[in-house]
C-alpha cells in the first residue's frame, strides 16, 4: 500500500519539475513576443480578457473543486456534473458574444469587438474539459496533468510566435489563447480513463452546487480584485499604459501560477483526505506553506530588487516602463505566495462558504485601495495592489484558522521568520548588487549571485533554516517520503486512485 505522504511527495516532485519546464516556456515566450509585439497589442487583448474571463469562473461554477474535494463521487454524479459544466459553458459563450457591443462601449474602441467574438466559443470547450481535468486531479494522476500542461503550453507559444512573426499583431495573442484551451481539453480527454454517459435526472448533484456556490462567489470576488485594475487603467489611460501594466502583471503571475496552481492540485486532494485527522492536517499545512515561504517569497523579493536589469534583459529597453510597475507588484507577490495556504485550508475542510463571507468584506476594500492609486498611473495601482494583498494575508490566515478550527500561530511564526531572515534581506542584497555595476547582464547576475550567496550563508549558520532547506530539496527534487498519513487515508493501489462508487 502506497502511503499518502509518499504520493504527495511524488506528486509534488513531478509537478515541480513540470512547472520548471512551463516556467522556462512562458518566460521565453514573454521575451520573444515582447520583441515582436507592441504595448498596444498586449493592452488591447488585456482590455477584453479582463472583462470576458469572468465567464471562465462562471463556467466552472466551483464544480471542479467540489468534485475534487468530495469524499465520495460515483459515475452518475460525475456524468451529471459534466453535462452541467458543458451547459454552463455554452451559456457563457452566448453571453460573451452578445456582450461584445457592451465591451466596445466600455472602452470606446471598436477594435475589441472582434476579439470578444473570437474568444467567446472557447467557454464551451472549457466546459467540456472541466470534469475530465477534475477527475485527473482527484485520482492524483499528477504525471498526466503535467504532460497536458507542458504540451498545451508549448503548442500555444509556438502558435503565438508564428503568428507574431508574420505580422498578425494582437491576433497572435488571441491565437495563443485559442490553441492553449483546445490542446488542454484534447489532452485531458485522451489521458483520462473516464467517459461521461447520458445525464440522469434521478441522480442529485445538489451537494456539489452547495459547495461550488461558495467557491464560485469567492472566485468571482477574487477575479474582480485581480482584474478591475486592468479595466480601470484601460478606461483611464488606454491600451498603451495597460500594455505596460499587463506585461508587469504577467511577469508577476508566471512564477505565481507555475507554483500555486499545480501545488493546489497536489495539496488540496491530500489535505482533503486527512481533514479529519487534526494533528496530521496541521503538520501537512506547515509543510505546504514552506513552498510559499522559501520559494515564492524569496523569488519575488529578489525579483523586485533586480527589476530594472531583469525587465531590460527580458523585454528590451523600449519596455523600461515595466520595471517600476513590476517591482511594486512583486512586493505584493510575496504575500500572495505565502497567503495561498488559507485558500487550501478553506477548501480542504469544505468551508467555501466561510471563505466567501471573508471575500465579501475584505476584497472590496482591496479593490478600493488599488483603484485609489489610479491618479499616479500604473505604478500607483501596483503599489495599492501590494498594500491590499499584505493586509489580506494577515486577515485571511487568521480567519481561515478560526473557520477550520486549526491554530494558525505556527503558520504566522513560520512566515514572519522566513520574511525577516530569508526573503527581505535577500531582496535588499539583490538590489544593492544590481546597483554596483552598470552593464545590464552583469547587474542582473551580480544581484542574483549575492542574494544566493546570502541564502547559502544563512542556511549554513542557522540550523532551523538548514533543516527547512534540506526538507525542500529532498521533497521536491529527490521526492523524499513526507510524514505518512494514517492508513485509512492512503489509496488502495500503487497507482493513486480514489475509490469510485459505480451504479
Amino acid at each position: 500500500m502506497v502511503g499518502l505522504g509518499k504520493i504527495a511527495a511524488r506528486g509534488a516532485g513531478i509537478t515541480l519539475m513540470s512547472q520548471v519546464i512551463r516556467f522556462a516556456l512562458q518566460l521565453g515566450s514573454l521575451t520573444v513576443l515582447a520583441r515582436l509585439l507592441s504595448p498596444h497589442d498586449f493592452g488591447v487583448v488585456a482590455m477584453v480578457t479582463a472583462i470576458t474571463n469572468v465567464m471562465e469562473i462562471v463556467r466552472d461554477f466551483g464544480l471542479s473543486s467540489a468534485a475534487v474535494q468530495a469524499k465520495r463521487l460515483n459515475d452518475a454524479e460525475r456524468t451529471n456534473l459534466f453535462w452541467v459544466n458543458t451547459g454552463i459553458g455554452t451559456a457563457c459563450a452566448v453571453a460573451a458574444a452578445l456582450g461584445a457591443p457592451l465591451v466596445v462601449r466600455i472602452y470606446g474602441t471598436s477594435v475589441v469587438g472582434p476579439i470578444v467574438l473570437a474568444l467567446a466559443w472557447l467557454f464551451i470547450v472549457s466546459g467540456i474539459n472541466t470534469q475530465f481535468r477534475a477527475e485527473l486531479s482527484r485520482s492524483l494522476r499528477f504525471k498526466a496533468l503535467a504532460v497536458t500542461d507542458i504540451a498545451a503550453q508549448a503548442g500555444s507559444i509556438a502558435a503565438a510566435i508564428s503568428l507574431a512573426a508574420v505580422g498578425a499583431g494582437y491576433w497572435a495573442i488571441v491565437g495563443q489563447q485559442i490553441t492553449l484551451v483546445l490542446l488542454t481539453c484534447i489532452s485531458n480527454i485522451v489521458l483520462c480513463n473516464w467517459r461521461p454517459g447520458r445525464p440522469r435526472r434521478s441522480v442529485s448533484i445538489r451537494r456539489f452546487f452547495r459547495f461550488g456556490g461558495g467557491v464560485l462567489g469567492t472566485q468571482l470576488i477574487g477575479y474582480a480584485t485581480n482584474n478591475l485594475d486592468n479595466v480601470a487603467i484601460g478606461v483611464h489611460s488606454g491600451s498603451g499604459p495597460l500594455g505596460l501594466y499587463s506585461r508587469a502583471y504577467q511577469l508577476l503571475m508566471v512564477p505565481l501560477t507555475q507554483v500555486n496552481d499545480p501545488m493546489t492540485r497536489v495539496v488540496l486532494p491530500v489535505l482533503s483526505r486527512v481533514q479529519d485527522d487534526g494533528e496530521t492536517y496541521a503538520r501537512y499545512l506547515r509543510k505546504a506553506q514552506l513552498l510559499g515561504c522559501y520559494v515564492l517569497a524569496s523569488v519575488f523579493a529578489v525579483a523586485a530588487g533586480v527589476s530594472v536589469p531583469l525587465v531590460t534583459l527580458l523585454f528590451g529597453p523600449q519596455w523600461s516602463g515595466v520595471a517600476p510597475i513590476f517591482a511594486a507588484l512583486a512586493i505584493g507577490g510575496i504575500f500572495r505566495g505565502i497567503g495561498q495556504i488559507s485558500y487550501w485550508m478553506y477548501l480542504s475542510r469544505g468551508r467555501a462558504g466561510a471563505q466567501l463571507k471573508l471575500y465579501l468584506i475584505a476584497r472590496p476594500v482591496m479593490i478600493v485601495i488599488m483603484i485609489a492609486g489610479l491618479p499616479w498611473g500604473p505604478v500607483g495601482v501596483a503599489v495599492g495592489h501590494s498594500i491590499g494583498f499584505f493586509l489580506y494575508w494577515i486577515v485571511s490566515l487568521w480567519a481561515a484558522g478560526r473557520a477550520v478550527g486549526t491554530s494558525t500561530r505556527p503558520l504566522f511564526v513560520q512566515a514572519i521568520r522566513t520574511l525577516l531572515v530569508i526573503s527581505v534581506p535577500a531582496g535588499a542584497i539583490a538590489y544593492l548588487g544590481a546597483m554596483l555595476v552598470s552593464p545590464v547582464p552583469a547587474s542582473l547576475v551580480l544581484g542574483v549571485a549575492l542574494s544566493v550567496g546570502y541564502l547559502a550563508l544563512v542556511s549554513r549558520l542557522s540550523p532551523p533554516e538548514r533543516a527547512n532547506l534540506h526538507f525542500m530539496i529532498e521533497v521536491f527534487l529527490r521526492r523524499r517520503r513526507m510524514p505518512e498519513a494514517t492508513a485509512q487515508h492512503a489509496p488502495a493501489a500503487p497507482e493513486p486512485a480514489v475509490v469510485v462508487e459505480r451504479d
